[in-house]
C-alpha cells in the first residue's frame, strides 16, 4: 500500500510539473493576474448624471482599450478599480471597428499580455473578465464556439458561450495562459448564449486607423462647394446655448463649434457631433446639451422639409447608458417669430407628446408621460430652443424633470 500510495504522489508532482511548464493557469490563478488590468467605465452628460456603464483593459502604461459603443454620447470619461477612479480621455477611436483608446494620466495599472486568437482551435476554454451590470472583477468561463470570417477570411468576430451583459462591453477575454485574445462586445438577444468579442489583434492597428480616418475626413474639404445654410460658416463658428434645469434653476452655457465642413457633413465638437447642411443630426457621441441631445430621436428633433400641419410617430431606444424608450407623436404645431441671441428667427414649432420609459431594467417603473416643444430655424438649420416637462415612476423611484436649452449668442 505505501508503495502504491508513493507511486499516485510522483504522479502528482509530475502532473503538477507538466502543468507549469505548460503555462496553463487555473481560474484562479488567471483571476488574479489579470484582474489588476480590467476596469470599469463610467460615462457622464453634461450635468454630471452617469450615462452608462462598461468595462475596458490596461494594454500599455496609462493606455486602456474599450469599446466605442460605450462611450457613446459621453460627455466625460473615468475609469474605476475597487473604489479608485481616474478621469479619461478618448485618444484613438475606430468606430468602424468599435475599438476606441483612452488615456489616462499618473495611471499605474499592469498591462495585459495581448495573444493570438488564430491560434485558438474552435472548443478551446477562454474567460471573460470585465463589470457586467456594473459588478466589477467578474470572471466567467465558457468555450470558444466559433471564429466568424469575412468573405476574404478575415477575422470579423470570436464566437463564445461565455456569458456577456450590458457592463461587459470592453471587457478582456483571455485563454488559459492570462493572454488578452479579444475584447467582449455584445450578444443576440435572439438567440441563446450567442456572444461575440473582436480579436485582440485588431487593438494595435487602431492608432493607425484612427490617423487614417480623420485624414480621410479631412480630405473631404470643400468649402467652396459648401451650401449658405448659416452652419456652413467657416471652422470656428459657435453656437452658444444656456441649458436651465427649471426645477432647481441652476444654468450653465454650452457650445456648438464649427469644426469643419465635409461635403453635406457639418462637424462640431471635435466629431462629437455631426449633422447635414439642413439641420439633420447624422451622429452624436457626446451630450452636452441635456435632454435635447439625451432623448434626441433618429436624425433630430426635426424632419427637414416638414410644413406646418405635418405630424409622424416616433417609437424608438435611445442608446445612453440603460436605454430610455421613447414613444412619441410629433406635430408641427405653427409658425412662430423669436428673439434669441440678438436676432429675430422665424421658426417652425414642434410639439411632442407621449411617454417615456426612463429604465426599462424596472420593467415599466421608470415609465412616465413626456411633453417637448422644439423651436427650428431654417434659416440658421437648427434648434433655436427645447422645452422639456417629464414626470413618472413609481412611489419607490419617482422622477419630475423641467428643463430648457435656449440659443443666447452665435459667435
Amino acid at each position: 500500500m505505501a508503495q502504491i500510495r508513493g507511486v499516485m504522489v510522483i504522479a502528482l508532482l509530475v502532473a503538477g510539473s507538466v502543468h507549469a511548464q505548460d503555462g496553463t493557469l487555473t481560474p484562479e490563478q488567471l483571476f488574479e493576474r489579470v484582474a489588476p488590468s480590467v476596469w470599469t467605465v463610467q460615462t457622464s452628460d453634461a450635468r454630471n448624471q452617469p450615462l452608462s456603464l462598461g468595462s475596458a483593459v490596461v494594454i500599455a502604461p496609462g493606455t486602456l482599450v474599450t469599446n466605442c459603443h460605450v462611450l457613446r454620447k459621453a460627455h466625460s470619461v473615468s475609469v474605476g478599480h475597487e473604489n479608485v477612479s481616474y478621469g479619461a480621455t478618448l485618444d484613438a477611436p475606430d468606430p468602424e471597428r468599435d475599438l476606441c483608446i483612452l488615456k489616462v494620466r499618473n495611471f499605474k495599472a499592469p498591462a495585459v499580455q495581448i495573444g493570438d486568437p488564430a491560434a485558438l482551435k474552435t472548443g478551446a476554454r477562454v474567460y471573460a473578465v470585465g463589470s457586467p451590470r456594473g459588478l466589477e472583477q467578474t470572471i466567467s468561463d465558457g468555450l470558444l464556439s466559433g471564429v466568424r470570417r469575412s468573405d476574404d477570411g478575415g477575422f470579423t468576430a470570436l464566437q463564445v458561450t461565455v456569458p456577456i451583459s450590458p457592463g461587459s462591453s470592453g471587457g478582456g477575454l483571455f485563454d488559459t495562459h492570462g493572454r488578452l485574445v479579444g475584447i467582449t462586445t455584445f450578444q443576440l438577444k435572439e438567440g441563446q448564449n450567442l456572444n461575440f468579442a473582436l480579436p485582440a489583434t485588431w487593438i494595435a492597428q487602431v492608432p493607425e486607423r484612427a490617423k487614417a480616418l480623420l485624414a480621410a475626413q479631412s480630405s473631404k474639404d470643400k468649402p467652396e462647394a459648401a451650401p449658405t445654410h448659416a452652419t456652413s460658416a467657416p471652422s470656428g463658428r459657435v453656437f452658444a446655448y444656456r441649458l436651465t434645469d427649471r426645477i432647481t434653476q441652476r444654468a450653465q452655457e454650452v457650445t456648438y463649434q464649427v469644426d469643419r465642413i465635409d461635403g453635406e457633413r457639418v462637424v462640431f465638437n471635435g466629431g462629437a457631433r455631426v449633422e447635414s447642411t439642413n439641420g439633420e443630426v447624422l451622429s452624436q457621441t457626446g451630450a452636452i446639451g441635456g435632454e435635447a441631445d439625451l432623448a434626441m430621436p433618429p436624425g433630430g428633433w426635426f424632419r427637414p422639409g416638414s410644413q406646418v400641419g405635418a405630424s409622424w410617430k416616433l417609437a424608438y431606444l435611445t442608446q445612453v447608458g440603460s436605454p430610455m424608450k421613447m414613444d412619441l407623436q410629433a406635430r408641427v404645431a405653427g409658425e412662430e417669430k423669436l428673439s434669441l441671441a440678438g436676432q429675430e428667427f422665424n421658426t417652425l414649432r414642434i410639439e411632442f407628446e407621449g411617454y417615456t420609459d426612463r429604465n426599462l431594467a424596472l420593467r415599466g417603473m421608470g415609465m412616465g408621460r413626456y411633453h417637448a416643444t422644439a423651436w427650428y430655424a431654417p434659416e440658421l438649420a437648427r434648434l433655436v430652443r427645447f422645452e422639456v416637462k417629464s414626470r413618472g415612476g413609481t412611489s419607490t423611484g419617482q422622477y419630475v424633470m423641467e428643463e430648457s436649452l435656449e440659443l443666447t449668442a452665435i459667435r
